[in-house]
């Protein structure tokens, strides 16, 4: 009689199975994996497969040889007809437009010509459209074609949406055919005949804070300072040298002399945007770390002050300071905003203007919680530095921080609340 203490030393169906995948998933000789890793492919059991066909005919049945027969006809086929099918297409790849915005909907057509006779089937695009890698090595098919008839070129229309900035197609784009079996698949690079710019999403703000900490106001006038345009000052006599076209013409006619109006000097309003690009101080992720969202933050802010006629740079470890220029809007800033890559920099306190003083330019630095702790051991930021910052870290503190942004939360709704508060604040105190 067994004691009911005694446990059962049987392992369990869970274990032994455990086991058995260990076992099998096990890399018992790795350095021969270079050498057969066509096994892995259809056509390597294939080979395989009718090399055995092949030792049966010879040494044990007749009915060997028909099978080794089927199987070298179906590895011919599926070799043959996927290379010949490919030699025989040319493929051009174009956009509907030129630049678009992440999740934008773009149309992408391609024009597939058969210098065959015959028509072809099982056509599909690799590569250069994957929305969450954006490495050159990645394969996934984009879209599988339809018919091609023989002697006929076609064209073949979808939808895309990018979900990353960048430039499109990313990487290589391929046209690849695996019919009629799928053992083997032939590819050939097509000719790209647009390329697509995706520009970062931007969120739209309400408006612009009143700039304190220099001279200027609100609306970009210099206050306290004589000119020739913006609101009367106050009226003086004539002097030579004065323009007649400021001469006060009512006020001429009641003190029988010239009066001339002092109006103040609109200043040229300047501000500087620094992303920081530094792949030390960022997490990234698919598509929404804080490198991406410092991109996109800073983007919003160039184009908001940009629509509300501020003259705009923009800064980053790889591109210096380049005005925006308001005529020609800011098409070439966001191009390179789309291809923007991180760069290690070791000039962040030079470039953000730290310890400098510049009494009409607002700089606007975005960057996150890891730098922060490194800007405030600095001494001497300048007055006109503002800090947007993306908190990675929930213990961080940011005590010099103009905003700071949760990047555990919604990030654009962040920024819209918190740059109408912060615009209702200044506006406020103004």
């Amino acid at each position: 009689m067994s004691s009911p203490n005694k446990h059962n030393a049987r392992p369990s169906v869970n274990s032994i199975t455990q086991r058995f995948l260990s076992l099998a998933n096990q890399d018992f000789c790795p350095w021969a994996n270079r050498y057969v890793y066509w096994l892995k492919q259809p056509i390597g059991w294939l080979i395989v497969a009718a090399a055995a066909c092949l030792l049966i005919g010879l040494f044990l049945a007749p009915q060997g040889w028909v099978m080794f027969a089927a199987l070298t006809a179906v590895i011919f086929l599926g070799v043959i007809w996927p290379w010949v099918a490919i030699r025989g297409v040319s493929c051009r790849l174009s956009f509907n437009r030129r630049r678009a915005t992440e999740g934008d909907s773009v149309q992408v057509t391609l024009s597939i010509k058969n210098s065959f006779p015959w028509p072809i089937w099982g056509l599909a695009v690799e590569g250069g459209f994957f929305s969450e890698d954006l490495s050159p090595s990645n394969d996934a098919t984009a879209v599988a074609l339809a018919r091609v008839p023989g002697w006929a070129t076609t064209d073949f229309k979808w939808e895309y949406e990018p979900h990353r900035r960048g430039l499109y197609p990313s990487g290589i784009c391929r046209i690849s055919s695996a019919f009629p079996f799928g053992i083997w698949s032939a590819h050939d690079e097509m000719q790209i005949n647009s390329e697509l710019i995706v520009w970062p999403k931007t969120v739209k703000l309400a408006s612009i804070p009143p700039v304190k900490g220099n001279d200027l106001t609100a609306t970009g006038i210099l206050m306290n300072q004589a000119g020739l345009e913006g609101d009367v000052l106050a009226v003086r006599p004539y002097r030579r040298g004065d323009s007649l076209k400021h001469i006060h013409w009512p006020q001429t006619a009641r003190h029988n002399r010239f009066i001339v109006c002092e109006r103040q000097t609109a200043a040229h309003r300047r501000v500087e945007v620094s992303i920081d690009t530094d792949p030390r101080i960022h997490q990234f992720q698919s598509g929404n770390g804080s490198f991406e969202w410092c991109i996109r933050v800073g983007a919003s802010l160039i184009k908001e002050f940009h629509e509300h006629g501020w003259s705009v740079t923009y800064t980053t470890e790889r591109h210096s300071p380049t005005p925006t220029a308001l005529a020609m809007g800011i098409q070439s800033t966001f191009d390179n905003l789309a291809v923007l890559q991180p760069v290690v920099g070791d000039d962040f306190e030079e470039r953000c203007g730290l310890g400098s003083q510049s009494k009409h330019i607002l700089r606007i630095v975005v960057t996150t919680s890891e730098r922060m702790a490194e800007i405030e051991r600095q001494n001497g930021i300048s007055a006109g530095t503002r800090f947007v910052v993306l908190q990675t870290t929930p213990t961080s503190r940011n005590e010099d921080s103009w905003l700071t942004i949760d990047c555990e939360q919604d990030i654009p709704t962040q920024l819209q609340t918190q740059w109408e508060r912060l615009c209702h604040e200044s506006w406020s105190a103004a």
